[in-house]
């Protein structure tokens, strides 16, 4: 045995890094918030909107009278609001237009605050309720009105 020499292994030192990476990893995965769906419909009725979040806040819409808005408008301002100013992720608002004659020249329109006009959104309509809809993907909070196409 006197001639034997020690020697060292690396392997301890591997199996410890691959140990803290797969901690780091671990933790990170535990701290991401898991989606949240949230939905709201504003006071009236007249507008659904439900989505995925992972800020954990509150949906809300809000009904805004008495705002200038495009000419052709055929409903109030709404205002669709995430709490936290969080983020919605595959979301769907749905407004009803009970009133149109034709339901297929209406659209929805959002607010740009950058150009600070009304910009017309990708709209479908459903005449069996009658409504029309458009995706959701926002943060923070927008505003829609729905009117006729331009």
């Amino acid at each position: 045995m006197a001639g034997r020499k020690g020697r060292t292994t690396s392997g301890g030192k591997s199996v410890a890094a691959v140990i803290a990476i797969v901690f780091v990893a671990s933790v990170f995965v535990i701290l991401r918030s898991v989606p949240e769906k949230v939905s709201a419909v504003s006071q009236d009725g007249l507008v659904h909107a439900s989505g995925l979040t992972r800020s954990s806040g509150t949906l809300m819409i809000e009904r805004i009278d008495h705002v200038e808005t495009i000419q052709s408008a055929v409903s109030p301002v709404y205002e669709v609001s995430l709490t936290d100013s969080g983020h919605m992720d595959d979301g769907e608002l749905i407004m009803m237009i009970p009133e149109t004659d034709s339901l297929s020249d209406i659209v929805l329109y959002t607010f740009d605050r950058e150009t600070l006009s009304w910009v017309e959104l990708p709209t479908l309509f459903d005449l069996t309720s009658p409504s029309v809809s458009v995706p959701l993907d926002f943060t923070g909070s927008l505003l829609l009105v729905a009117g006729e196409r331009e």
